[in-house]
């Protein structure tokens, strides 16, 4: 069979990459988080434009290893991947395994949210807590007149939306 030994080199190129890591800046100074949470103990402090390796994504984080040799997690919407044409090993390796079962370069546009997966979703659960804690942060009407009078905000008069105007396909 001719894809045993070309399966077999495949598998040897991947096995001796260095670390699976894909190189990426950061879009705004960003806290190093210890995990991927918003109250994780804080790493380091990292600069904006600051070279990083993107070593996994979770969620709405991206564990990252920064140039000093720091690994944490830093929001995902703050690291942009460098491109593919780089020289990035894994990159390269991914576009090999595409040309091998596909016979093209694999190049596809598509759309989607940003670090979230079709596994990350059969997963997601309910998280009470987490509900629990937003309310913290809730408003009271008051409140929110106080901050529109602060902001010079205009009131204006809006028709509320028919839910059963919405037509389903």
């Amino acid at each position: 069979m001719r894809t045993l030994p070309f399966t077999s080199a495949l598998l040897l190129a991947a096995l001796s990459l260095p670390a699976l890591a894909a190189p990426g800046t950061l879009t705004r100074a960003s806290e190093l988080k210890a995990k991927p949470f918003i109250d994780a103990a804080t790493v380091a402090q990292l600069p904006e434009q600051s070279k990083v390796d993107i070593l996994a994504n979770e969620g709405g984080w991206s564990q990252v290893k920064s140039a000093q040799g720091q690994t944490g997690w830093v929001r995902l919407l703050n690291v942009r991947p460098d491109s593919a044409g780089s020289g990035n090993a894994l990159s390269s390796l991914n576009t090999l395994g595409n040309v091998a079962r596909t016979g093209s370069s694999g190049a596809t546009a598509t759309t989607g949210a940003k670090g979230i997966s079709k596994d990350d979703l059969a997963q997601a659960a309910p998280n009470p807590q987490e509900v629990q804690r937003l309310a913290r942060y809730a408003s009271t009407p008051q409140d929110a007149e106080k901050h529109a009078q602060a902001q010079r905000l205009q009131k204006r008069k809006m028709a509320y939306l028919d839910p059963s105007d919405g037509k389903r396909n």
